[in-house]
């Protein structure tokens, strides 16, 4: 599976100034070069920027409906005159009918895209309509699992149930926060949340000491803004920082 990031920050970064030392693009992920994974206020410059054509994007798959994951008029762009495949919220596929092909989803459901499969997990965060399902998801290609965890807090029962006994290859996992206390605990990680999730799926085998993990969503106001300090984080912690151009490989 390949992995491509190409927009790593929370919704505190100043988009007008995107492309500025330290400011990061909204989180987008492009998956072995064809899916992309949210489609936020950055998503077109991010792909321009990282020499991704937006004509061999065919599908996005969205996690919910916050304009940091979801911009209408970015979809738009991406999407076209094709109509691409949209996945998500039954709200959100509301939102973009007549713009993609749109594909409501609910909690459970696996659906494949690209011979990559997907399941739909809940996440712990809320949108505005609180009725609205948000997803996390289980990704699985070529016998690799990667779990997208963005953005959650504490993994919920349901979810837990659903990934089973799923061996993990590689987590990307919310990280907004890089240390505990802020009240944004209720729906985002932060990085001592995060440690005793880890250490619960390694105790229960769905982990062990080869999964790549990286942090990503991270916040401007809630991260040093030195880069130094905030690898020395990621070092303490033993994970990765998602870096935005990288392209990883599970």
């Amino acid at each position: 599976m390949k992995i491509k990031f190409l927009g790593c920050g929370a919704a505190d970064f100043d988009w007008s100034c995107y492309g500025e030392d330290g400011v990061l693009g909204s989180t987008v992920t492009l998956l072995n070069d064809h899916i992309l994974l949210d489609c936020g206020p950055t998503a077109t410059a991010s792909m321009a920027r990282f020499g991704v054509d937006k004509e061999d994007i065919r599908a996005i798959v969205n996690t919910h409906s916050h304009n940091d994951h979801l911009n209408l008029s970015e979809v738009e762009k991406v999407s076209g005159k094709r109509k691409i495949d949209y996945y998500g919220s039954l709200e959100s596929c509301r939102l973009l009918e007549g713009i993609c092909t749109v594909h409501p989803l609910t909690f459970g459901d696996v659906f494949e895209v690209e011979n990559i499969s997907f399941l739909a997990l809940p996440s712990n965060h809320m949108v505005e309509n609180i009725r609205e399902e948000t997803f996390n998801y289980l990704v699985t290609f070529a016998g690799k699992t990667l779990l997208y965890a963005l953005d959650t807090a504490w993994m919920t029962t349901r979810a837990r149930y659903l990934i089973g006994k799923s061996h993990i290859d590689a987590i990307i996992w919310d990280g907004t926060m890089a240390e505990p206390d802020n009240w944004r605990i209720f729906e985002h990680s932060d990085t001592e949340m995060f440690s005793r999730i880890r250490r619960v799926l390694q105790a229960d085998g769905n982990i062990d000491d080869q999964v790549k993990i990286y942090l990503d969503h991270r916040s401007k106001m809630l991260w040093p803004q030195d880069v130094a300090a905030q690898e020395a984080i990621a070092r303490r912690e033993k994970v990765n920082l998602a870096h935005e151009g990288e392209t990883v490989i599970i």
